[in-house]
């Protein structure tokens, strides 16, 4: 019977693995160190159609944060300060609110793979290529919490941005594992068949 719901259990974790391909959404939270810190984003989408990005950090305390799209290859797609949209968006099934100066748009994309950066107001992009780097490159990096940000004042580190309907995002940076789905649901089985051959050796004493 237990090898029967092992083996249940495999069944249905795979078919999990199989749809862990579909669109989801992804959401990203953390505090920024400095007032030139760029944090990168990359992500997937296998089908053409409307993908929503937006920040959510602004309207509780955070700093004002832009969010940048780009190609795989660094061309610039869309680059957005204040996206003056005041309300909230359900991501993973939670509303969260977004005030006047939070990013906030869609765009359609077509299949491929793509990048999303978050940067400080104004901290704007030099060009429209991502290798051009940011206007805050190469200056003394400033801590948020000590930082007069430019028509802000003080503000908080935090940051909380959304990305919607996309087949897979991960942050660009090592300290920050994102684990996949499939990781997940593997990490899972292995430890359902280790209980359970736990639970047999302990019949057999």
């Amino acid at each position: 019977m237990a090898i029967r719901i092992l083996l249940l259990s495999m069944f249905m974790m795979f078919s999990q693995i199989g749809q862990a391909s579909a669109a989801m959404d992804y959401d990203f939270f953390g505090n920024l160190p400095y007032h030139n810190t760029v944090l990168r984003f990359d992500f997937d989408v296998s089908t053409t159609g409307d993908r929503t990005f937006f920040s959510s950090s602004w309207d509780d305390g955070g700093f004002d944060p832009m969010l940048g799209l780009w190609s795989a290859a660094g061309n610039k797609i869309e680059f957005q300060d204040d996206g003056l949209n005041t309300g909230s968006t359900a991501s993973n099934g939670v509303f969260y609110t977004h005030g006047k100066w939070d990013s906030y748009y869609t765009v359609n994309l077509v299949p491929g793979s793509y990048i999303l950066t978050l940067s400080t107001y104004n901290n704007f992009n030099v060009g429209d290529l991502l290798s051009q780097g940011f206007d805050f490159d190469g200056t003394n990096p400033i801590p948020i919490a000590s930082w007069d940000q430019p028509a802000n004042g003080y503000r908080t580190s935090n940051y909380a941005f959304h990305i919607l309907n996309v087949d897979r995002a991960v942050i660009d940076d090592p300290t920050v594992p994102t684990p996949e789905p499939s990781t997940i649901i593997l990490m899972g089985l292995g430890f359902g068949a280790l209980a359970l051959l736990r639970r047999n050796r302990q019949r057999d004493v």
